[in-house]
């Protein structure tokens, strides 16, 4: 006669639920759902026997029927165009540090700088019911109306290390114009006469940076040339060939100033793949820090800003607009940058 098959057996073997725990401690579901839910018109017992109950069954609350009757997931959603670095991987750890002490968890989208992808990605945490979404878009400066499309829709957003001109919505970043000023001073200082600039992509901070390129470069008197302006995107491959490019000219410039240290990284390998080592032949600033304490091979002179600290204070902003129900316009707050001098810069040689 086969034997029967235990209680105990069957709730392992499924997920146990506020039912499984009422009905083995013979009190009511309501009663465990308050006590669950940290109602205050439950004894200390009862506390008790549904915390040691629940953990005997292994149960796991169910996030999304929670959702359903609080229209709240605890789950916020953040697109970064590139984990692999530690620029954004410092933000994440900012806003986790935050987050998690209001009990809420994170989904991270990595769009790999692709602007179709980015928001195929924003939809699909949507559909996900998340309950607010941090960003750092690749999308054009100049297309900004997906995001204002979800502020009409009533979504919780905000932008970090890049913002829209266009649109009054919440964003963090750093002061750019800055970040491009202090980059190309440092390489003036050295003496440098001859600086080019491998921008970066159509978003905000590649135009600011530019500005603040220019914006030294008139402050000394030194002529802009167009030809030692090239395009970069912020990827290393193109700012290999940028790179490649302006050694090849026969006016060739002596320094270069790369929109990010990602863009730096390749000017530097186009640099030396052209016989000009660097720094003996050509100077190279980047900006982000992205290195952190890490030391490669020459180590990146650079621009820095409190990464960490965006990441709080975007996690702190989203969260204000949640708890305010309404999207929160106008949160903005610009970091400032500072530079460090490494092995990647020094005097011209010529």
């Amino acid at each position: 006669m086969p034997r029967k098959t235990s209680t105990r057996r069957l709730t392992a073997s499924r997920s146990s639920t506020i039912c499984d725990i009422a009905q083995a401690l013979g009190i009511s579901a309501m009663t465990v759902s308050r006590v669950l839910n940290s109602h205050p018109q439950v004894s200390p017992e009862t506390r008790r026997k549904v915390a040691q109950k629940a953990a005997e069954l292994n149960y796991r609350p169910n996030r999304w029927a929670r959702t359903l009757v609080t229209n709240r997931s605890q789950i916020l959603g953040l697109v970064v165009p590139d984990i692999s670095h530690s620029f954004f991987s410092e933000i994440t750890r900012g806003i986790q540090e935050i987050i998690e002490e209001q009990g809420y968890n994170l989904l991270l989208c990595n769009t790999g700088r692709d602007a179709i992808t980015e928001i195929r990605e924003i939809d699909a945490l949507l559909a996900s019911r998340v309950d607010g979404l941090i960003i750092a878009s690749e999308q054009s400066e100049n297309s900004w109306e997906y995001f204002a499309a979800l502020e009409t829709q009533g979504v919780h957003f905000v932008l970090i290390d890049r913002f829209f001109r266009n649109l009054n919505c919440s964003y963090l970043t750093t002061d750019d114009v800055e970040v491009g000023r202090l980059a190309t001073e440092h390489l003036i200082e050295l003496g440098h006469r001859k600086i080019a600039h491998i921008r970066g992509s159509s978003i905000s901070n590649a135009r600011l940076r530019l500005e603040g390129y220019q914006t030294a470069l008139r402050a000394h008197g030194i002529p802009e040339k167009a030809a030692w302006i090239v395009p970069g995107n912020f990827r290393v491959q193109d700012s290999y060939d940028a790179a490649m490019f302006l050694m090849s000219l026969e006016d060739r410039p002596t320094a270069i100033f790369a929109g990010n240290d990602t863009s730096a990284y390749g000017a530097v390998k186009g640099c030396v793949e052209a016989g000009f080592p660097v720094p003996r032949r050509v100077s190279v600033i980047g900006a982000g820090n992205i290195e952190g304490d890490q030391h490669p091979h020459p180590f990146l002179s650079t621009i820095h800003w409190d990464r960490l600290e965006i990441g709080r204070e975007a996690a702190r902003a989203l969260l204000d607009a949640i708890a305010g129900g309404q999207p929160r316009t106008g949160a903005r707050k610009v970091f400032p940058p500072s530079l460090l001098v490494r092995e990647s810069t020094a005097l011209p040689s010529e």
